[in-house]
């Protein structure tokens, strides 16, 4: 369906980043928006992305090295905002949002609430 496109695009962007620039995503990054929702066309408050280790896909070594898994979980400006400015506030949040019964840390476009 339509309502998903939004988040391909996104995704599409962020490996053409990672092409491009040889750059690469890692755990306790964030990723800031343009202070609008990911989902344009939308009121969401989800205007930023969180790095995490995925919460249920496991580390894999095979014969060509260790593969790590990472999650994007959807933030809030105020969330970024409080992370860009104290790292130590990553762990905060994620317990926060864990705390609030999303132990998986699962992106819900339609939150109203900050954590921070």
């Amino acid at each position: 369906t339509q309502s998903c496109v939004w988040a391909m695009d996104m995704l599409s962007n962020l490996a053409r980043y990672t092409y491009k620039t040889g750059r690469f995503f890692q755990p306790d990054q964030y990723i800031k928006g343009n202070g609008h929702s990911l989902h344009l066309g939308t009121d969401s408050l989800i205007t930023a992305l969180l790095l995490v280790s995925d919460t249920e896909a496991e580390p894999q070594t095979s014969v060509y090295g260790k593969t790590e898994f990472i999650q994007l979980v959807g933030i809030t400006e105020a969330e970024l905002q409080a992370i860009a400015g104290d790292s130590g506030n990553i762990p905060r949040l994620i317990g926060r949002m864990r705390a609030d019964g999303n132990p998986d840390l699962v992106t819900d476009m339609a939150r109203t609430i900050s954590y921070f």
